[in-house]
């Protein structure tokens, strides 16, 4: 099926959080409006008429970001959350209730209904009813998404949250029902179709037919009932993209937000799925019947895919231009509200073709409009279209010279502040996000601004391998460290993008700190600082359960100390663990990505156990842990058992990488024998070869770089050179 959405630009507002765009309810005209909240605190309702915005209310600001934006079920109320306090709005913009919640963290998720709010912060779940506490649950890890159906008879919702630990769980007020595992960290939560609290024809006990995104990339679909969560089917984090051939498949990044609209017209509900790097995606998921049968068999196919090249931080769709099509509408990390339509008419920059499909409407409801309709030539049609469409140009340049007036205004009143050195607040958000690539056992930096980035600088006080870099192009250079900053580096971007990736790996066994400076392209110029930690088992990530035949390494400790310290202690050797216990004896388990030994934990008060078939994990836990216990003066008594079968084994898991590092060695040593051979026997080629490596060097046909003597040392220069794309 050939899918063609066009771009529709409807507003450019502050920074946005996830989850701060809503999309009202159908009112008295088809036409729907769009609510959104913006870093600064305000919230504004607009709706787009004859192709241009207009503003149907704007709120005071609220004093802190907006983090959170939902409609009441049901209801045409629109509630926020705004750091710890909640406020509700009429249609009509007026603020009818104020909570102020004695809430530690920040209100990243809401959902109302009736009089009962749920409210998820970093890890607690908090469940109010009629403005009073009505329960709290403290998750196992960070909360990602949350949402409520009717699951469980009772007098509450259900909530199902996504965590970062690699689960979805279903809460009855306060009591855990399922704990549904996934393939990664669950980041994002949608249902197929209408929410079941506004499909009346959706009862208490009918499965709820749920979608689910991980920070792996993976779409999955699942079913939930009071007994159990099944999963029916989902989209697979490395599927072929629309147009590109079978072999072409790549990695896609991490679920942002998902939703489910009919927007090709076939009768059955299409996926929207909105991802990290600005990719929106449209999946056609096949029939309806055999999704709410649980049993879809065809796996979903990719209709139509473009890139923002900033992440997409909220999700909708509805009837926004006034025609017949289902539009989609989204919001992005910088600020854009930004609409896709099928609608033809969109493809005019200044909507004067869409605001004459809205006069054709309109003029179309009545009889004798359309007989004064059917009186007019093309020829004058034209001519009104394009008279419009001259008037709306210039308005457009009008308002354009008046923001660089203004802009010229504040740059001289800067000037004339930064002459008394002045500080100045910086105006531009930047964001970051620090993950483990199981895959690849590395690491991947995302740098994201609200304006565009010029330059990147880092600094580290550990070792650290930088890969490769992605989203926007730059030029890496590197300079000579010193014991105390081993890693100097810098990136300077050739083009303009507000994205930036960095992979890198790490040493495991080594534990400091990365900084990043971000220098955006924005007056004044100034540096946001990001620090990261790298912690010495950093390249372990978290698994269900470690394998019982795997022959371990055990590591003993007792002493006064309490479930908290040691929780302290583990969370400075291994990432992925809850910023606090969340039971009196806890359990871990890890796997190394690098080389696939695992680690097992648990832990509680007064005593610990730790069991790895890695003796090298077993000595970092035990020098971390005395080190910090000493810090303490807490005395922890330790006993080691070292298996001697573990030595075999890790040697069985490294043999391969060994092997395949040697071969790569006897191959890059035959290079100069092999030249050798070749200047000897053929003198006159030999020359020409000499000219041509002066410009190209012997792995790489496609750049110029001066030539180099082709090593272990050189391939790794040649690797990271910027110029080449061969690696």
């Amino acid at each position: 099926m050939d899918v063609q959405l066009h771009r529709l630009d409807l507003l450019q507002c502050g920074a946005l959080q996830p989850g701060t765009l809503e999309v009202l309810p159908v009112g008295k005209k088809k036409q729907q409006k769009i609510a959104v909240g913006d870093d600064s605190g305000v919230l504004q309702v607009f709706y787009l008429k004859k192709g241009e915005v207009q503003y149907e209310w704007k709120s005071p600001a609220l004093g802190r970001e907006i983090s959170s934006v939902v409609m009441q079920m049901a209801k045409d109320k629109i509630f926020v959350g705004c750091g710890q306090s909640i406020h509700g709005f009429t249609r009509k913009g007026k603020e009818f209730v104020k909570i102020k919640t004695n809430l530690t963290e920040t209100i990243h998720h809401l959902f109302v209904e009736e009089n009962m709010i749920w409210t998820g912060g970093e890890y607690i779940l908090n469940i109010y009813d009629n403005c009073k506490d009505y329960g709290f649950v403290m998750t196992k890890d960070r909360i990602n998404d949350l949402t409520c159906a009717p699951v469980y008879p009772g007098e509450i919702l259900s909530t199902i949250v996504a965590c970062q630990d690699k689960c979805l769980r279903v809460f009855q007020g306060e009591k855990v029902f399922h704990e549904f595992a996934v393939e990664g960290s669950a980041t994002a939560l949608g249902f197929h179709g209408l929410s079941p609290v506004d499909n009346p024809a959706h009862h208490v006990g009918d499965p709820v037919q749920m979608i689910y995104g991980t920070e792996q990339g993976v779409v999955g679909l699942c079913s939930l009932d009071a007994k159990s969560m099944r999963r029916t089917g989902g989209v697979s984090d490395r599927q072929n993209r629309p147009g590109v051939g079978s072999g072409a498949s790549s990695r896609r990044p991490r679920v942002c937000c998902l939703h489910t609209a009919d927007v090709v017209k076939s009768g059955a509900l299409d996926l929207l799925v909105g991802r990290d790097d600005g990719t929106l995606e449209l999946w056609n998921l096949g029939d309806a019947a055999a999704f709410a049968s649980q049993r879809l068999e065809q796996a979903p196919t990719p209709l139509w895919e473009t890139c923002l090249q900033e992440s997409i931080q909220s999700l909708s769709s509805g009837h926004i231009t006034g025609g017949d099509y289902m539009e989609v509408i989204l919001a992005t990390y910088s600020g854009k509200v930004l609409a896709f339509t099928p609608s033809g008419a969109a493809r005019d920059p200044t909507g004067t073709q869409m605001a004459k499909q809205e006069e054709r409407e309109e003029a179309g409801a009545s009889v004798m409009s359309r007989m004064v309709k059917g009186t007019k030539s093309s020829d004058l049609e034209q001519a009104e279209m394009k008279q419009e469409r001259s008037r709306r140009f210039q308005a457009l340049e009008q308002e354009v010279a008046r923001l660089k007036a203004e802009t010229d205004k504040a740059r001289k009143d800067y000037q004339n502040l930064s002459s008394e050195q002045i500080a100045m607040q910086t105006t531009t958000k930047v964001s970051h996000r620090f993950g483990l690539t199981s895959e690849e056992a590395c690491y991947i930096l995302t740098l994201e601004s609200q304006a565009a980035i010029e330059l990147i600088a880092l600094r580290a006080d550990v070792e650290v391998d930088l890969l490769d870099h992605s989203g926007t192009s730059a030029i890496l250079s590197r300079s000579r460290g010193d014991p105390q900053n081993p890693l100097l580096a810098y990136y300077r971007m050739q083009e303009e993008g507000s994205r930036f990736q960095i992979r890198m790996r790490t040493v495991e066994g080594l534990s400091g700190t990365l900084s990043a400076f971000v220098v955006p392209e924005t007056q004044p110029k100034t540096a946001h600082l990001i620090t990261v930690s790298i912690k010495p088992l950093a390249l372990h990530e978290k698994i269900p359960e470690v394998s019982p035949e795997v022959p371990m390494n055990e590591l003993r400790l007792s002493g006064p100390f309490s479930v908290t310290d040691m929780h302290s202690w583990l969370m400075l050797c291994v990432n992925e663990l809850p910023s606090r216990p969340t039971d009196d004896e806890m359990v871990i388990a890890y796997r190394s990505t690098f080389v696939g030994t695992q680690l097992y934990g648990r832990y509680s008060k007064g005593s610990a156990i730790f069991r790895s078939d890695s003796i090298t994990t077993i000595s970092v836990l035990k020098d971390i842990i005395s080190k910090e216990a000493t810090a303490k003066k807490i005395q922890v008594q330790m006993h080691v058992d070292v298996n001697e079968e573990t030595f075999g084994r890790f040697l069985e898991l490294v043999h391969p990488k060994l092997n395949y590092q040697h071969a790569l060695t006897q191959q890059v040593r035959m290079v100069e024998p092999l030249r050798e051979a070749t200047r000897e026997r053929f003198p006159r080629e030999a020359t020409r070869a000499t000219v041509r490596r002066s410009f190209y060097t012997p792995s790489c046909n496609r750049c110029w770089i001066k030539p180099m003597r082709f090593s272990s040392s050189s391939n790794s220069n040649h690797r990271s050179s910027p110029s080449c794309t061969t690696w």
